[in-house]
């Protein structure tokens, strides 16, 4: 009986120690997590493949053009690779590669887009759960989540002291993405 007894109270000390270690590992990883890391987490909603319509503003002058995009992670949640594609009647209209990451000396986002003719960077922050990038100060993109889940991008322009839309896609959430390299 005393045996058993034993036996029995080495086994719960043994599963309470593994529970401990257990817990204390993945305590130790959520800190281990990088500055860069912790800032582009915050960025998730952006995650996933996307499909939908966009539209060119002035829109009397424009017809919509269909979008795919894929956004992941990468190096390890460092780095957010965005491949963009809209095209009209099966033309390309745009086509992007764009890497996004955060730097933690100066505090901001930063978003490269690359295309046929070169990159175009922005300097980007979070703001009320908007992903504002802005380059010479005149133009800017704003990426987020409406509520119906979908995710939205537009851009504007600084006209006259005023942000005047140029584009706006709309995309709902798909099965996997395939965009082809042209």
């Amino acid at each position: 009986m005393n045996q058993n007894k034993f036996f029995l109270e080495l086994k719960k000390q043994s599963t309470t120690g593994f529970l401990i270690c257990f817990f204390s590992f993945q305590l130790f990883n959520l800190s281990a997590q990088t500055e860069e890391q912790k800032a582009m987490a915050k960025l998730s909603f952006m995650i996933g493949d996307w499909k939908g319509k966009g539209i060119s503003y002035p829109k009397e002058d424009n017809k919509p053009y269909q979008v795919l995009s894929k956004v992941r992670y990468d190096l390890d949640g460092e780095l957010l690779v965005l491949r963009h594609r809209s095209t009209r009647n099966d033309t390309t209209l745009l086509a992007l590669h764009t890497i996004m990451y955060y730097n933690k000396e100066d505090g901001y986002y930063y978003y490269n887009a690359y295309r046929r003719s070169g990159a175009r960077p922005f300097q980007c922050q979070l703001k009320d759960d908007q992903f504002i990038c802005e380059v010479n100060g005149n133009y800017r993109l704003t990426f987020q989540r409406t509520e119906n889940g979908e995710f939205n991008e537009f851009g504007q322009r600084l006209v006259n002291g005023r942000w005047v839309k140029n584009f706006e896609d709309i995309l709902q959430p798909t099965s996997e993405v395939i965009i082809k390299d042209h």
